[in-house]
């Protein structure tokens, strides 16, 4: 078994293990292979001349923390059905694990098919959505302000400001750009898909949805007010003679369901979306920016059974807003796995949810220990919205 990079002749290959494992057609996968995939960032396992286990890496730029990391988006995990139980995944992956540390990556993301097969690689759950199931008639009420047009590229710019502007108090979402958006149009169409944009007072927001039989599927609606919401779901009522019902992925904080006629009448669920995993504990830590009145020390033991540099004993200074973190060979006061520490760093949960969900004694929640780490660490409002 011989793990490494793909090359250039070995795009068929990879091509027909992710047609085998994966349910996608021929236009996205045109579109994904064209637009996304990339030799340098596709790992492969080799067995005698043969492909049969790859993964890639997509690249994104997140916003964590108020912080940008260049991050690594792990997709397209997949196997030839001969060789699964081989060994093969967990050998791609602590590959995989390594050389994103090499490469001077702080984080990852992944989206998990199952999270039973990653949390074993200490990648760990960091990211929901609401999902909204409606009964179209439900949005009958609602009223249009101002026009609904089609997107192009000439709307691009628009979209950029609606989206800073909606998820101007999200965290850990992707940055995007012109480029960003001219990749995402490509992938809407190879699925079919549909974008609008509402004008109004200028551009207030804009809808990405699929039609899929008698269900509209909108996978964005993001708003600078609520009378451009509005519009929207008047919008999507207006096909209310080609779908009986609509399915409405949302962040977290989305305030839909504080307008709706009868929330009762809707189900409405959070949806786990995304995994995260901290590649360099040290470098993340260093990498924080806190208030400059914070001077606290203490250490902590993280456990991380694939990237060694993560595994043991880290003293933790923070002196006038700036961290430094050094592995030592002294006693600690907290353990952490590199899962619960990665809910952490993602601002996924807070310190005193860790030390309920580590079963730790009830007596550090009055600590200096505690202290440090409500310092170090904000639960937050984590949205994200890629699909590869």
């Amino acid at each position: 078994m011989n793990i490494r990079y793909a090359k250039d002749n070995e795009i068929n290959s990879i091509k027909e293990i992710w047609s085998y494992c994966f349910n996608d057609g021929p236009r996205f996968m045109d579109y994904y292979f064209n637009n996304k995939y990339s030799r340098g960032n596709t790992v492969v396992v080799d067995e005698q001349q043969e492909i049969v286990s790859s993964l890639q890496l997509n690249q994104y730029q997140i916003m964590l923390n108020n912080k940008v990391y260049d991050t690594s988006y792990v997709v397209g995990v997949s196997t030839f059905p001969q060789v699964r139980g081989r060994g093969y995944m967990k050998n791609i992956m602590k590959f995989t694990l390594s050389e994103l540390y090499s490469k001077g990556q702080l984080v990852s993301i992944l989206m998990p098919i199952d999270y039973r097969l990653y949390r074993k690689y200490g990648y760990e759950h960091c990211y929901d959505q609401i999902e909204y199931n409606i009964d179209i008639e439900d949005l009958k009420r609602f009223s249009v302000s101002g026009k609904m047009h089609k997107v192009d590229e000439s709307h691009i710019k628009d979209m950029i400001d609606i989206n800073d502007y909606f998820l101007s108090d999200i965290n850990g979402n992707t940055v995007r750009d012109e480029s960003y958006y001219k990749v995402l149009f490509e992938e809407i169409k190879s699925e079919d898909g549909h974008i609008y944009i509402h004008e109004d007072n200028g551009y207030e927001g804009y809808i990405i949805y699929f039609l899929n039989n008698d269900t509209m599927f909108v996978r964005e609606i993001f708003y600078k007010n609520i009378d451009s919401l509005k519009t929207m779901l008047k919008f999507i009522y207006n096909h209310n003679t080609q779908c009986r019902k609509v399915t409405i992925s949302a962040p977290i904080n989305d305030k839909l369901r504080f307008i709706l006629d009868n929330p009762k009448t809707c189900e409405i669920k959070i949806k786990p979306f995304m995994m995260g995993r901290i590649i360099n504990i040290k470098g993340y830590l260093e990498s924080l920016e806190l208030a400059s009145d914070i001077n606290l020390s203490c250490n902590i033991f993280i456990e991380d059974e694939f990237i060694e540099e993560n595994n043991g004993v880290f003293k933790i200074e923070i002196e006038n807003g700036k961290v430094s973190v050094e592995k030592v060979d002294e006693k600690y006061h907290l353990f952490f796995n590199i899962n619960t520490i990665t809910q952490l760093c993602f601002s996924y949960i807070d310190i005193n949810e860790a030390i309920v969900i580590n079963n730790m004694n009830k007596d550090y929640r009055d600590s200096e220990i505690i202290k440090i780490f409500e310092k170090i660490f904000t639960k937050k409002n984590n949205y994200i919205n890629e699909y590869v």
